[in-house]
C-alpha cells in the first residue's frame, strides 16, 4: 500500500500548498508533521538508499496501461519505478522552500505544485480509479469543511509513512 501512500501524500502536499498561499511556511510545515510528515522525512524514508536518477523518463503509454489494467486485480498495486527519481527530486525541492519558515508562500510555489501534480498525475493513472479516487479525498491544510475527507493512514490502511 506504499504507492497509495504516496499518491494521497503528494495529492495532500499538493492541496496543502495551494491552500496555504499566503501563510507562513512554518504553519504548512508544522500541519504536514502533525498529519502526516514533512516532505523531507518522506524522501528519506522512501529513497534514501536507493540511487535515483532524475534524467529518468516517465513510462510510456502501453507500460501504463498495462500497469493499470494490472492494478484493478490487486490488492497491492504495481508503480513504475522511473516515477520515483521524479518524485524525490520534487519533493526534495519543496522541502528546500519550506525550510525558510517566517517566509510566506507565495506565486513561485507553483512551479513546485506543477512538477508535483505532473507525477502524481502519472501514478494516479498507474494506480487506476479505484484507488485514484481514494487518494482525491486526502484531508489537507485549510480544507472545505462541506466535503468528506480522510487521513492518509485511513487510505493506505495502516501508519503511513513509518
Amino acid at each position: 500500500m506504499t504507492a497509495i501512500g504516496l499518491c494521497a501524500y503528494m495529492r495532500q502536499v499538493d492541496l496543502s500548498l495551494h491552500r496555504a498561499s499566503g501563510h507562513p511556511r512554518h504553519v504548512l510545515t508544522d500541519y504536514l508533521r502533525d498529519h502526516s510528515e514533512v516532505p523531507g522525512v518522506v524522501c528519506d524514508f522512501y529513497w534514501d538508499d536507493i540511487d535515483l536518477d532524475t534524467n529518468d523518463r516517465l513510462s510510456p503509454i502501453p507500460r501504463l496501461a498495462l500497469l493499470r489494467l494490472m492494478n484493478q486485480f490487486r490488492h497491492d498495486p504495481l508503480v513504475n519505478a522511473s516515477l520515483f527519481p521524479l518524485a524525490n527530486d520534487v519533493m526534495r525541492k519543496i522541502a528546500r522552500y519550506l525550510d525558510d519558515g517566517q517566509a510566506l508562500i507565495g506565486r513561485e510555489v507553483s512551479d513546485l505544485r506543477l512538477t508535483l501534480a505532473y507525477v502524481n498525475e502519472e501514478l494516479w493513472r498507474t494506480l487506476g480509479p479505484a484507488y485514484a479516487g481514494a487518494c482525491g479525498c486526502v484531508e489537507h491544510f485549510y480544507q472545505n469543511c462541506h466535503k468528506q475527507f480522510q487521513s492518509i493512514d485511513e487510505i493506505a490502511g495502516g501508519k503511513w509513512p513509518l
